[in-house]
């Protein structure tokens, strides 16, 4: 093995890859590895490439974290999210805080803006050095990013992901969206419609695409096939929800019955409604998912995924993980389930 790689040394004790091996590896020098870490826009791209590939090849960890905790009393908790501040965001982070608050933690939130901005932040240590634990929300983790962080020393959660090397907390989609057409049918509905999602960020997750297999599915179970006339995606929001909902609904051939693969879309849609004189759920009925805090301010019936909860579950599981790192890994599937109000 050469020198500079992560190995045993003559007295078989475990080496540890440095900056000083990243940089002897990548042929630059110590500052211009620096830089890379603490500000890889000032370093040029050849370079940066060269210094990345080292870093692989080392299996190299930024390890400033050791140091920092040493000097702090505090544990720091970070969450990462792409869609900040979503609702949904919001409310797990509502779930989070009095757990926090009460062990004393600090709670650091960064908005993910793009998947380079996930990687660079993942493969240098970023995290690693200012955090003791991360939370990850509905973003789309690598397999390589996955094992950086698990070197990295780091606890970490996922919330609406599975991977087997970190504690898990999902929401069953599919079984979300199969509720939703279960209870259309039980109430005798004709003719069902969707509104999804029509394209995701390239580092979130994609949940319209799971809702809408659990529902189309049932609809098929129970003699009523979800058309594709009935059909539309969009933006996952009340603007895209409206603009949607006015397209199906003011149609004369109609769905009888609308699911939204979120509330925000659902709002909008009990917009459209009310803009076209159709009374829900009369002549049209409405059916969101998550149940965020909105949706009962607006009579709107949904599909709770238990949001508070979860973020309360990924507390509780982050900072047992810190005190006790070899507990073993958790994978909890939250129960989906029907709330109901005035609009379905």
């Amino acid at each position: 093995m050469d020198e500079t790689e992560t190995g045993q040394d003559g007295m078989g004790r475990t080496t540890i890859a440095t900056i000083y091996d990243v940089a002897d590896q990548a042929g630059v020098s110590i500052s211009t590895v620096s830089r890379f870490l603490n500000n890889p826009r000032k370093v040029n791209a050849q370079t940066s490439a060269r210094i990345k590939l080292a870093m692989e090849n080392l299996e190299y960890v930024r390890h400033g974290n050791t140091g920092s905790r040493q000097s702090r009393q505090t544990i720091r908790i970070g969450l990462l999210a792409p869609f900040f501040p979503a609702p949904s965001f919001v409310e797990r982070m509502e779930g989070m805080t009095p757990i926090f608050h009460a062990a004393g933690c600090e709670m650091l939130v960064y908005s993910i803006d793009s998947p380079e901005q996930l990687d660079n932040h993942v493969r240098t240590g970023f995290f690693s050095k200012r955090l003791d634990g991360i939370i990850v929300m509905a973003m789309a983790m690598t397999e390589e990013n996955a094992r950086h962080l698990q070197r990295s020393g780091l606890q970490v959660v996922l919330i609406e992901q599975h991977n087997p090397l970190f504690c898990c907390i999902e929401c069953d989609n599919v079984r979300g969206g199969a509720l939703a057409a279960e209870y259309f049918l039980a109430k005798g509905y004709g003719d069902c419609g969707y509104l999804g999602q029509n394209m995701a960020l390239p580092y979130s997750l994609q949940p319209s695409e799971l809702r809408i297999a659990g529902y189309r599915d049932a609809l098929l179970i129970g003699g009523k096939p979800l058309h594709p006339e009935f059909v539309r995606l969009g933006d996952v929001s009340v603007e895209g929800g409206y603009a949607m909902a006015m397209d199906l609904l003011g149609r004369s051939h109609r769905p009888r019955a609308l699911f939204a693969m979120s509330d925000l879309q659902a709002i909008g849609a009990m917009k459209a409604a009310r803009a076209l004189g159709l009374r829900i759920p009369e002549d049209v009925a409405i059916l969101g998912f998550d149940d965020i805090e909105a949706a009962d301010y607006v009579e709107l019936s949904t599909i709770s995924q238990s949001l508070k909860e979860s973020g309360r579950l990924a507390a509780e599981l982050i900072l047992g993980r810190i005190a006790e790192p070899q507990r073993p890994l958790q994978n909890i599937q939250l129960r989906v389930q029907v709330v109901e109000r005035s609009t379905a």
